[in-house]
């Protein structure tokens, strides 16, 4: 007789973890969802790999797990759909990349993918140290900044700079932050998680929806075949769905590098050895088109910190899907229409998979790599991988590199810990610098 495999009723629940870790996962949300991560961690201990969350309506199952992750993003892919019409990132960016599936998503990407070539990428690499030379220069010449917003206001002009063509002012900047932060706080985890239904988005987004709008119709008078990203979309796409492309596009392309590089300033100025490490690497290096032409391992010591940024705090944390049909993953059976979490973070550390999972050690990049297939993916997996994430890493050594060319970043004690909301950011307050 075939072997029965267990059914999605036989998966470990949240509310059978013992008292004391019951405890310790209420505890982690006494400031609200934005703790939810520090809540699986709890979860997985107890549990496993593979676990139902219970929150209210909101009762996905979890899978944190190599094999996990490889079956949903690869060999059983086609059994998941992305995002249900409830979901505020369905809502806000309506029939966008990040939303469809299928030939429409197919479709989606081929057209941008050209803007993500690397030779064109690396084109812009003199237009990323220009906008980062600019924006250090406002910083205090001594005192302090608050690093995820200092790193927003650069990965977002730079990344209206290299995928619009556009060149996003100081005033236009500050007019349109408030509607960028409402819709971030928005896709993030809130009430919507409880009611299993997020309501429409909040009016003051509508400032960001207006940008994007005009520099849509700037970039229809002005542009040229194919130079950008948005040429491409233009080019391909009607004017609304042109809007849903490009303002996700936006949203999740600063948003991820705006978590990584604060992440990056804030774990080193924790990490001394590793600060003066990457510090004098960056000075070694030359500057202005001499950095922005380095490439391969000419920048190991601040590739190696990003990496390891990346693997402890993956900005996408989480990837939602929602199963199409009966699918087993892990071993376990779930039927059609549940939501099911692919926990990147739990598998990026899990301490059976990697030494010293809970350490911020830069040294294992340096010494080799992940430890196997799936145990590192910070960028997604499989055929829907993350279409930035050449740029990522490209922006991400530039900019790190260049700010520490520019800046003296003091040591500091302060607690750290993370925040989910659009991506998982650091919450750790100012860090001092010193402008040289």
């Amino acid at each position: 007789m075939a072997e029965t495999q267990p059914a999605a009723a036989d998966l470990p629940r949240t509310d059978q973890l013992s008292p004391r870790d019951g405890f310790r996962a209420l505890w982690t949300l006494r400031h609200g969802t934005a703790g939810l991560y520090e809540a699986l961690e709890v979860a997985r201990r107890g549990l496993g790999p593979v676990f139902e969350l219970g929150f209210g309506r909101f009762r996905p199952v979890v899978v944190a797990s190599p094999g996990g992750l490889r079956e949903a993003l690869v060999e059983q892919r086609e059994a998941f759909s992305w995002r249900p019409e409830g979901d505020p990132v369905a809502r806000l960016f309506r029939r966008s990349i990040l939303v469809t599936d299928g030939e429409e998503h197919d479709r989606a990407r081929q057209a941008m993918a050209p803007a993500f070539e690397p030779a064109r990428l690396r084109e812009q690499a003199g237009a990323i140290l220009a906008i980062v030379d600019e924006e250090v220069r406002r910083w205090p010449a001594e005192g302090w900044i608050e690093p995820v917003e200092a790193m927003r206001r650069i990965a977002w002009r730079v990344f209206e700079q290299v995928f619009f063509g556009y060149r996003l002012g100081q005033e236009e900047l500050e007019a349109t932050l408030p509607g960028l932060h409402a819709a971030l706080r928005y896709i993030g985890p809130g009430l919507w998680v409880l009611r299993g239904r997020a309501g429409a988005p909040p009016r003051r987004a509508a400032l960001l929806e207006e940008h994007v709008r005009r520099v849509i119709a700037w970039r229809g008078e002005h542009g040229e075949p194919g130079a950008t990203l948005l040429d491409l979309l233009l080019a391909e796409f009607a004017t609304e769905r042109v809007r849903d492309h490009a303002l996700t596009m936006l949203i999740a392309g600063h948003d991820t590098s705006t978590a990584q590089l604060s992440w990056a300033l804030h774990l080193l100025a924790r990490h001394p050895e590793w600060l003066a490490r990457a510090t004098r690497e960056a000075r070694a290096a030359p500057a202005g088109e001499g950095l922005a032409a380095l490439r391969g391992d000419g920048l190991p010591v601040i590739d190696a910190v990003l990496k390891e940024v990346l693997r402890l705090w993956p900005p996408i944390h989480v990837g939602g899907r929602r199963t199409v049909r009966e699918v087993e993953i892990d071993g376990y059976r779930l039927a059609a229409g549940q939501r099911v979490m692919l926990s990147y973070l739990l598998v990026q550390r899990d301490p059976a998979t990697w030494a010293r999972a809970d350490v911020f050690d830069p040294g294992r990049w340096l010494d080799g790599g992940a430890p196997g297939p799936f145990t590192y993916v910070p960028f997604g997996g499989g055929p829907r991988n993350c279409i930035g994430a050449g740029f990522a890493n490209l922006e991400g050594r530039l900019v790190l590199a260049r700010i520490l060319q520019l800046v003296d970043v003091a040591v500091t004690r302060r607690p750290l810990r993370g925040a989910m909301g659009a991506t998982l950011e650091p919450r750790g307050g100012r860090l001092k610098v010193r402008r040289r």
